[in-house]
């Protein structure tokens, strides 16, 4: 008795190695949906103003660079790649957005701090 594997196994191996490659090396689909997605996002940022703080400037202008890179993969037909710096530019985008709130938020709340402070001083109030 030989120790090799009878034939329809080596069949069924081959018939399985066959399919990783034909599925695990095939081209993903343009992902277009990701693409939106983040230029949603990067308008949305853009609208409320990140370009004012500094932070939100930087996460606004990585996340332009990465959608420009992105779409050049993807013209390549590097949709798996493009998917993943997508991702990427949608996050710092969203980061720019909240980030730029917060500054926003933050400039109101110490404008109403002031008002405040100058009413107290018209008032005659000393604290």
């Amino acid at each position: 008795m030989t120790n090799q594997p009878p034939k329809l196994g080596r069949g069924v191996l081959i018939l399985a190695i066959a399919s990783i490659f034909a599925f695990g090396c095939g081209s993903a689909p343009p992902p277009t949906a990701r693409m939106a997605s983040t230029g949603a996002a990067i308008r949305a940022a853009s609208e409320v103003g990140a370009q004012s703080d500094p932070k939100a400037a930087l996460h606004l202008k990585l996340a332009q660079e990465q959608r420009d890179k992105a779409e050049a993969l993807m013209k390549d037909g590097k949709n798996e790649e493009a998917e993943g710096l997508l991702m990427r530019a949608e996050a710092d985008a969203e980061l720019a957005l909240a980030l730029a709130r917060s500054a926003q938020m933050k400039a109101q709340a110490e404008k109403a701090i002031e008002e405040v402070q100058e009413l107290k001083k018209k008032l005659g109030g000393n604290s």
